[in-house]
């Protein structure tokens, strides 16, 4: 994958990480709260269009479908609540969900409470070490998808 692809695909995931979790329970029930189901189209939308100068004789519909089925949306899902599980307690996660629940007054919950600015703090480490293992796993199926396009590009071509 380009880099401008790698890019694009981390400031996406950025853009849907903002809040943190904990306990696996309490993660996932943050993750679901972030609505990632909604932005996942964005982000196949950007990785499809990375590759579509290298495969102009693939279909944009073609390639799309070849990164949901590489990079499905339960995947990162995934991915995100690991890292919120193993990063944070419960009582910051709750204090996480907290937020999520009023994101009109988010940051005053978050630093309203003890500790807060030390977990904004934190929150925000995580957040780059979160983009940079969803880059990391996006590469990691980059091979995959790679193998994949150039398959229907021969297809196409023939």
């Amino acid at each position: 994958m380009n880099n401008f692809t790698n890019w694009t695909l981390t400031a996406i995931c950025a853009a849907l990480l903002t809040g943190c979790g904990s306990s696996q329970d309490k993660a996932e029930e943050l993750v679901e709260m972030m609505n990632v189901d909604a932005n996942y189209g964005l982000i196949v939308q950007a990785a499809a269009a990375g590759y579509a100068p290298k495969f102009r004789d693939v279909k944009p519909d073609q390639i799309k479908t070849v990164v949901k089925d590489k990079i499905p949306l339960k995947f990162l899902k995934q991915t995100m609540v690991d890292v919120y599980a193993d990063t944070f307690d419960s009582d910051e996660l709750d204090l996480m969900i907290k937020a999520n629940k009023n994101p009109a007054n988010a940051m005053s919950i978050i630093m309203g409470s003890k500790d807060g600015q030390k977990l904004a703090m934190k929150a925000v480490r995580v957040q780059n070490d979160l983009q940079m293992d969803m880059a990391k796993a996006m590469q990691d199926k980059d091979e995959d998808i790679l193998d994949e396009l150039n398959d229907l590009q021969d297809e196409a071509r023939s």
